[in-house]
């Protein structure tokens, strides 16, 4: 199956798109460019501002229309503006094979399986995760999902949910995964950096843990952390920063986003 892919919306996005196409790459499909020649079109969308709803919109019209033309064999959406919008993209856009929301991207692969696109549902080695972008050396790990605040002028709790954090172990392979592909520089990011653990109760790994498990676990030279509300900013957060020449000394703070 030649997979073409266009990935849409915040560095948070991309590394869902990577490790999604890396569970497609796992079941034999192939990455390729050549939208109009590919077997099936995977969008991944942004619901966040009117701007990016109307771009995904667009390239979800695009893949429909390659798929009138011939070679495209399926077109299917994901990501947040799916998520938000799914039941009026269905009714509006029946040429879309598949919306999938957040919680049902497990049945991705079964689905292209019933549609004779991918022979094996299961998978023939463990799903890597891939590269989508031009420079290798700029990776994004992506350390939590969702948020807990309820910022007025923000719809993303409605979309990704309350916050989850990651493993650590986990995080630490996949940073490890991200070096052996030549990452020089890994940024870290969330919806909020500095709530990392909290979910898992007292005594779980906070933010400070996880950087000091990933500069112990690889070689990567920087690591930059995005996305830190100020709440987040414990004395321990920044004297790591401060004396770590590996952490690159940049804080994104979000005051209003």
């Amino acid at each position: 199956m030649k997979l073409g892919i266009v990935s849409l919306g915040c560095d948070k996005a991309t590394v869902d798109s990577e490790r999604l196409v890396g569970d497609l790459v796992g079941h034999g499909a192939v990455v390729t460019s050549d939208l109009p020649h590919a077997d099936v079109i995977l969008v991944n969308t942004c619901g966040f501002i009117d701007a990016a709803k109307q771009e995904s919109i667009d390239a979800i019209l695009s893949a429909t229309s390659l798929k009138a033309q011939g070679d495209v064999k399926a077109v299917v959406a994901v990501g947040c503006l799916v998520e938000r919008y799914k039941q009026e993209l269905q009714t509006e856009i029946p040429e879309v094979d598949l919306f999938l929301g957040f919680s049902d991207l497990h049945h991705l692969v079964p689905a292209l399986a019933e549609r004779g696109l991918i022979d094996d549902p299961v998978a023939a080695h463990p799903g890597v995760r891939q590269f989508l972008g031009d420079q290798a050396h700029v990776r994004y790990l992506k350390i939590s999902e969702g948020c807990d605040h309820t910022c007025a002028f923000c719809a993303i709790p409605l979309m990704r949910g309350k916050h989850r954090s990651e493993p650590l172990e986990r995080l630490v392979r996949e940073a490890q995964l991200l070096e052996a592909q030549g990452a020089k520089e890994i940024n870290l990011v969330a919806q909020d950096l500095g709530h990392y653990g909290r979910d898992a109760g007292r005594g779980a790994p906070t933010l400070p843990d996880l950087l000091e498990a990933l500069l112990a676990g690889t070689g990567v030279p920087w690591y930059r952390l995005l996305y830190v509300y100020s709440a987040g900013l414990t004395d321990r957060l920044v004297e790591l920063v401060a004396r770590e020449p590996r952490i690159v000394p940049y804080l994104d703070i979000p005051i209003q986003h």
